[in-house]
């Protein structure tokens, strides 16, 4: 079989299993940089909200030469688990004063999004979109971060200018900044040592990290002698947003006595580099193009450019070539 027929089949045994009293939708759901993700729904008469379940990796176990049926048990082993813990409550999703509470921002490309950009609102930002997500909190079922969509903005009566204040300010509360050397990031990863993180939030607060002195004592770090700064947010996702905070680049710039090229690594960070460690920003745009063509997932995708943040003026623009 191949995906479209394994979709239709596992619509197909699922309503058969489940019987009348549901229904079993597929659902295609646009993700970010033109991803196109399929699932299935199950829908009792009296749900408002109901949890999609994708099938990529169903599939895939499908190939590896699981059998159907085993497939269609886990399928329900995990929509019951999600049935069970209960799906966030979206009762204050009608007010928008409780909703600025909870709303962030997220960078994504203009270019790679036009067609998921007409249904929300955006604002330009170099070559990227700033575009808005709400945070909902579950002590059972997590996380979710809802999308808002230009029908929200109209039904709550607000323009994307103030979307853009709201979702900024309580992002660089919410979710301030957070600076790890690449050094700490890989022994996180390979060695599953969770070392010291420097918490960034405004600039006048003094949580922010002092960086003084932090080219000379790592200059045997980084690669090649580069050394290298992580910055995400505190939940790392979707932290490359953090360099719209407001003064957080320039204190950075200024600690480390340095202008910084930015490389967007995916839309969860972004590495920081002093420019002084730079000899050729040419190579740099080959590396960030290189890294998004075998290293990332598509969706995971921020942009093939490279920026640069001018400590003096506070401005990042885009590095140009020519």
């Amino acid at each position: 079989m191949n995906y479209t027929q394994f979709i239709i089949k596992m619509k197909e045994s699922l309503q058969e299993r489940l019987g009348a009293d549901v229904t079993v939708e597929t659902i295609h759901v646009p993700k970010n940089n033109g991803v196109m993700l399929q699932g299935l729904t199950i829908r009792k008469a009296d749900d408002r909200v109901v949890p999609t379940i994708y099938l990529e990796r169903f599939y895939e176990d499908y190939l590896e030469g699981r059998a159907l049926e085993d497939i269609l048990e886990d399928f329900l082993e995990l929509y019951d688990g999600q049935e069970m813990m209960g799906l966030p409550d979206f009762a204050f999703f009608h007010d928008y004063e409780q909703v600025k509470e909870k709303l962030s921002v997220k960078l994504i490309s203009r270019k790679k999004n036009k067609g998921m950009l007409k249904e929300m609102p955006s604002k330009n930002f170099l070559d990227l979109a700033v575009v808005f997500y709400c945070l909902v909190e579950s002590a059972h079922a997590g996380t979710a971060a809802v999308v808002i969509k230009n029908s929200h903005m109209k039904k709550w009566g607000v323009s994307v200018d103030q979307l853009y204040e709201d979702a900024l300010k309580n992002a660089e509360r919410m979710l301030p900044g957070n600076i790890r050397t690449m050094e700490e990031l890989l022994s996180q990863m390979v060695l599953e040592e969770d070392g010291p993180a420097w918490e960034c939030r405004r600039e006048e607060s003094e949580d922010f990290p002092k960086l003084d002195g932090f080219v000379e004592k790592n200059k045997e770090q980084g690669v090649r002698g580069i050394p290298l700064l992580i910055l995400t947010n505190t939940r790392r996702y979707l932290g490359a947003s953090c360099i719209l905070y407001k003064g957080l680049l320039g204190r950075v710039a200024r600690e480390m006595g340095r202008n910084l090229y930015i490389l967007p690594s995916s839309i969860h960070e972004v590495i920081l580099l002093p420019e002084n460690h730079v000899q050729s920003a040419h190579k740099l745009i080959r590396m960030v193009t290189e890294v998004n063509r075998t290293q990332l997932e598509a969706e995971e995708v921020l942009s093939d450019s490279v920026y640069y943040f001018d400590r003096k003026t506070g401005e990042i623009s885009i590095y140009d070539m020519k």
